[in-house]
């Protein structure tokens, strides 16, 4: 033991059943908490036992894993800060549901190199008997819509993997990429692809044992770039993100996402010229001159007026429905809601809310339900018919909801368009988005 901290050898474990019985529980959590538009790409998942490491870009704290985890068959195994290991009963649940301790220079001990040894040689093993690795190659997360510079693990990791057991060039690096409307926003959408496996094995040095770091960095951001959004250049990404959400990403399909990548690719490469950059960096800023402001949705005015959607005054109709429907949840909605709202960083928010939600809901609803049963005849009548109410009820109350997310957004876009007080905010809104479309030669 070293500054008391234990040298932790997780076991060789493809899969568990406590990962497999609370799976549905997660996956039911991410689905009530976000609206899945897109869900994209399954077919890319290779069938069986094969190893597979997936790697995809990281904006929201644990909520990341959490839809990955949730949405996808195979059980994930993650590489999880050490720190939160030290505790014997955490330890012994994170490593339940394939938790694998990665050590940092922060977590102050004088062996990092020997127990990260232990720990890549426990994926690897992990991986030939054929299990799914999931990773964060930027190695940390950050809330803006950007792919950031990749971290040397998974080069490192396909190196020493082929040196130990060459069988391992059949593994599959397959990238996902995530979306989301609103980070924190309770039934906001959300996308999830799925991409095409990423050749790396060509890569794989026999003399060095080791994989090209550069090459397979720029492949791997490749494939991210076609299943999520990167704003470039990252110097004038705050002038760049309301021109972004008006484009909608998280709802785009097919030729509409296409086209989505090809306008960003299009942005990066006219972003090389300096002069178009100053001169969206100031239609920006007049843009914020004549009123914008962050927590306008963008996304409700679109690129121009015809893109406005239509109102859903049905789902005013039903909101009393909907308030009845929810209210074995109310109160602990509000609470939840209530706590999460107050974390300070906005990528841990819907982090709580679902984590937290997801236990506390069927917990409460049995309780509710039980009572209920104690007071009518026979039991099982009164205790049916809460869980029911509770359940069904709830997911009534999201799925109207998101419509009303919807309604609200049409009546701000035709407010914005139309109201002659927004003359000078439209105004700008058009030279701004005139001045993103304005190719210039370099």
């Amino acid at each position: 033991m070293s500054n008391n901290k234990p040298i932790i050898t997780p076991p060789i474990q493809r899969a568990t059943l406590p990962y497999y019985l609370t799976r549905e529980l997660v996956k039911q959590g991410v689905r009530r908490f976000h609206r899945l538009i897109v869900f994209e790409g399954q077919e890319n998942l290779p069938k069986g036992r094969n190893p597979i490491i997936l790697v995809s870009n990281h904006q929201n704290g644990l909520m990341d894993p959490m839809i990955t985890s949730g949405l996808l068959k195979p059980q994930l195994h993650w590489l999880t800060r050490a720190d939160i290991f030290w505790n014997p009963i955490v330890r012994k649940v994170l490593l339940v549901f394939n938790q694998l301790p990665i050590y940092r220079k922060r977590d102050s001990v004088p062996d990092l190199k020997e127990r990260n040894k232990i720990i890549w040689n426990c994926c690897i093993e992990r991986l030939e008997c054929g299990a799914a690795l999931s990773l964060f190659p930027e190695g940390n997360h950050n809330p803006q819509k950007t792919i950031r510079p990749l971290k040397p693990g998974l080069s490192e990791l396909l190196g020493l993997a082929v040196s130990k057991h060459e069988t391992l060039k059949r593994l599959k690096v397959i990238p996902v990429g995530v979306d989301y409307e609103d980070y924190p926003g309770y039934r906001r959408r959300l996308s999830f692809r799925i991409g095409k496996e990423i050749e790396w094995s060509d890569l794989y040095d026999d003399k060095s044992k080791s994989v090209d770091f550069n090459q397979l960095t720029d492949r791997i951001i490749d494939g991210m770039r076609k299943l999520s959004i990167d704003i470039r250049p990252h110097a004038i990404y705050d002038d760049l993100y309301p021109y972004v959400r008006a484009l909608r990403s998280s709802q785009a399909k097919g030729e509409k996402w296409l086209s989505i990548i090809k306008e960003l690719d299009r942005i990066s490469k006219v972003g090389e010229n300096k002069k178009w950059c100053v001169d969206v960096v100031n239609s920006a800023n007049s843009l914020r001159e004549a009123g914008f402001v962050n927590s306008m949705r963008s996304e409700s005015w679109g690129i121009k007026r015809t893109e406005v959607t239509k109102t859903k005054m049905w789902a005013v109709l039903l909101v009393p429905i909907s308030w009845v429907a929810n209210i074995p949840t109310s109160l602990q909605q509000f609470l939840i809601n209530w706590r999460g709202d107050n974390i300070n960083a906005i990528e841990f928010r819907s982090t709580i809310k679902v984590g937290v939600g997801m236990f506390v809901y069927p917990i409460s609803w049995t309780l509710i339900a039980i009572v209920a049963g104690v007071f009518t005849q026979p039991f099982w009548v009164g205790f049916v018919g809460i869980w029911t109410w509770a359940t069904f009820g709830n997911k009534f109350y999201g799925w109207l909801k998101g419509h009303l997310h919807d309604h609200k957004d049409a009546i701000e876009g035709l407010r914005f368009w139309e109201d002659a007080g927004n003359e000078k905010l439209r105004t700008a809104w058009a030279h701004y988005i005139e001045t993103i479309k304005k190719d210039i030669s370099s």
